[in-house]
């Protein structure tokens, strides 16, 4: 072949997969996205609309569906709308986009002395919103060394936004499994990667949530210390271990103590030396 043929061949070649690319990028454009809405929506979600869901994603018709950044999208609608949690962005066809979305909800509060501010934060510890006014009506969050001052383990600084997490993983976590520990009904969502429970049943059960170091046995323990709405107060040492299990165990201490004609008192679930586990029970008047 001669290099004139050489050139032609290439530039046939060339131009047919510059054809290819073009016809793919019309076919395989973006056209129709939907919003899902998961759950109910209050007044917090309610002035969202679809379309200022959409936008915030970036997702605009024409632009070639395989080069959507679904990671980046999903941000983009947590960071512009703290009170919004994208549950998946679906590329339901190749020319259609859903994001399934639900309303975090207002679960904790917990105040800053750094910033003099209160903030409201949802299960995943995600703040919704900062105010000078001390809420009502959800479980407060707080962080100690047991007989000391305040220590800010949930990670509160001059520099905590809105739409900021708190925390680590590790503490997050463990306000979600509360969730799914304390209540049976645990319902999955149509895209069956997200859970619900009954968050005003939690909001009235429980009305302080600590997280605490103290010590047990000369061995320095994480803690997480809940204070009951009916006067028990459980305490749950290594929250991080089988949390789920830990707390089941502790509710049904108390139930059996309240049949017994308890009415109020400290349900500890610690470790001896040997490293064993043990529920014990301090009546109000002994502590």
């Amino acid at each position: 072949m001669t290099r004139k043929a050489k050139i032609i061949t290439i530039s046939i070649v060339l131009s047919v997969l510059a054809l290819i690319l073009i016809l793919f990028g019309a076919v395989f454009c973006l056209y129709k996205q939907d919003v899902v809405f998961i759950g109910e929506r209050t007044l917090n979600t309610t002035e969202i609309s679809n379309q200022d869901i959409i936008e915030s994603a970036g997702l605009k018709k024409g632009r070639p569906i395989f080069s959507l950044d679904k990671e980046t999208a999903s941000n983009n609608i947590e960071r512009d709308y703290p009170y919004l949690k994208v549950i998946q962005i679906n590329t339901v066809s190749a020319i259609r986009i859903e994001i399934d979305v639900r309303e975090r909800y207002e679960m904790y509060y917990t105040y800053s002395d750094s910033t003099k501010k209160y903030y409201v934060l949802d299960e995943e510890l995600k703040v919704l919103r900062s105010t000078d006014v001390e809420p009502n009506d959800i479980t407060k969050l707080e962080s100690t060394i047991l007989g000391e001052d305040t220590i800010d383990i949930l990670g509160i600084t001059s520099n905590t936004v809105v739409g900021d997490f708190l925390s680590n993983e590790n503490y997050r976590s463990i306000t979600y499994e509360l969730f799914v520990s304390i209540y049976d009904t645990v319902m999955i969502d149509d895209g069956g990667s997200d859970r619900y429970v009954d968050r005003e049943d939690i909001k009235s059960l429980i009305t302080n949530l600590q997280f605490a170091k103290g010590y047990t046995l000369h061995e320095e323990y994480d803690r997480v210390i809940m204070q009951i709405s009916n006067g028990f107060t459980i305490d749950i040492a290594k929250p991080q271990d089988n949390l789920e299990y830990k707390v089941n165990i502790c509710f049904s201490a108390m139930d059996t103590l309240i049949e017994n004609g308890e009415s109020s008192g400290t349900i500890k679930y610690t470790y001896l030396e040997d490293g064993t586990e043990r529920i014990n029970f301090i009546r109000n008047d002994n502590i």
